[in-house]
């Protein structure tokens, strides 16, 4: 990786993105904006309690170079409160301690700090800085902190369509959507294909305002956690550029006892101790 400027190339679970998707009831007769919505219900009811999870991001760059992540996320949600996650950066070693902090609270859109070892303090990241590359990679701070989508676009069901995702054949609702107006929208128009049972998308396009083909994101294989159907791998690729970043989820788990509040507060990022939850095994 050629050094922390990557971080601010742009580009783009959540933690609600590494942790999409969850084991539903078969829907009948829904609307494209209700399959939506399904979606993002089914990725809360993941996220709800404490969750600690490692992933491992693999990416390759425009100009063929390549560089490993490891992050290990923690995340929080309970109802009527804000939904919180930390992600704190195991690998490559010159990132190691690098800590990246969402808060979301309900109806609110989200804050997000960066805590720099080097620098010894938690710089808060403004809107603009929210579009840009998560550690050189093909999701933005935007991606890691959350992304929601009913609140931010109206969608239309086009039709049904069987991926193979590993050894598995899954039928999907197909989606055609586009940002709400009014709405902080990452790309103005887009494609999904949803899993029928599950309500986890296994396949995303986004397009940008030239109508373009921006972003691609593909489900590679499947796992369970909870009960519940999710990624276990997953394929981010820019279209414009080529350059393209797998997600491997390498650990996913609930700890002992919830995770305290004051893990949460950008105020305690420099004391954090990621032994006192296992992030160091």
């Amino acid at each position: 990786m050629k050094g922390k400027t990557r971080w601010f190339v742009c580009l783009t679970l959540v933690v609600s993105i590494l942790m999409i998707g969850a084991l539903g009831a078969m829907a009948a007769g829904l609307t494209g904006d209700e399959i939506l919505q399904k979606v993002d219900d089914e990725a809360a009811s993941l996220a709800g309690g404490s969750l600690i999870s490692v992933v491992q991001f693999d990416s390759v760059y425009a100009d063929g170079t390549s560089a490993s992540n490891v992050f290990a996320g923690m995340g929080k949600k309970n109802e009527g409160q804000p939904e919180e996650s930390l992600i704190y950066f195991k690998e490559a070693a010159d990132d190691t301690g690098t800590i990246f902090l969402s808060v979301k609270p309900v109806g609110e859109d989200a804050r997000m700090w960066l805590y720099l070892p080097a620098l010894g303090i938690a710089k808060e990241l403004v809107a603009e800085k929210q579009k840009q590359s998560f550690a050189g990679s093909t999701f933005s701070f935007k991606d890691m902190g959350n992304r929601s989508y009913a609140d931010k676009y109206s969608a239309k069901l086009v039709g049904e369509e069987t991926l193979t995702i590993g050894d598995a054949q899954r039928t999907c609702y197909v989606l055609a959507f586009t940002a709400r107006l009014g709405a902080e929208a990452d790309y103005p128009t887009g494609k999904a294909w949803v899993d029928k049972e599950s309500f986890l998308m296994l396949k995303s396009e986004d397009y940008n305002e030239s109508g373009n083909l921006e972003r691609t994101m593909d489900v590679l294989s499947l796992t369970e956690f909870d009960g519940q159907l999710l990624a276990g791998k997953m394929l981010a690729t820019n279209a414009i550029d080529n350059s393209f970043t797998t997600i491997t989820f390498v650990k996913r788990e609930r700890p002992e006892s919830e995770i305290p509040e004051s893990v949460f507060d950008p105020e305690n990022l420099a004391t954090f101790e990621p032994a006192t939850y296992g992030l160091n095994d």
